[in-house]
């Protein structure tokens, strides 16, 4: 599972590649040859949903989301190792939630073909199948570092279990 994340963390950073290319090219046609590119605003938007949302596992793995360390830093390792635990959790029930809601609306955007107007008239259920799915991949993660979080305590904490042990 860790190298699926890894892997959509990769996918997530050619998806920045191709904005940026997009991007580049829509000023070049536009301003040496005045032709824009046909739905710009519309693929880049898109492309920048599938960017944030198959990303969020690959950095939360990688410890990248926010932390206000000017609060972690001044309590114990035990008490970091427990409020870490109750962020997981806390973190997974909210994005389980978001991938529950996001998986109905993909599927009735599906059911009824919805589709953004504009220059380039775009499927919505794609995207939205996505976020549902980067959502998903998010929970998982949260999941893993549960796990991990309970498996490997911290050795204050296990010192503080043997000694309440003995």
């Amino acid at each position: 599972m860790r190298k699926f994340i890894y892997f959509l963390g990769m996918f997530g950073g050619f998806v920045l590649l191709a904005i940026l290319g997009l991007m580049s090219a829509e000023v070049i046609f536009r301003y040496f040859f005045n032709k824009p590119i046909l739905g710009t605003v519309e693929i880049s938007a898109y492309l920048l949903v599938i960017f944030g949302y198959t990303g969020m596992a690959w950095t939360q793995s990688q410890r990248g989301h926010i932390v206000i360390e000017l609060v972690t830093e001044k309590l114990s390792e035990r008490t970091n190792h427990i409020l870490r635990i109750i962020s997981y959790i806390l973190s997974l029930a909210v994005f389980a939630l978001i991938t529950w809601q996001t998986s109905i609306a993909f599927w009735k955007s599906f059911q009824m073909m919805e589709v953004r107007w504009g220059a380039l008239p775009l499927p919505l259920w794609p995207v939205k199948a996505l976020v549902a799915f980067g959502s998903l991949t998010l929970c998982l993660q949260f999941v893993m570092d549960i796990y991990d979080e309970l498996k490997t305590q911290s050795p204050h904490i296990k010192q503080d279990i043997h000694q309440q042990i003995v």
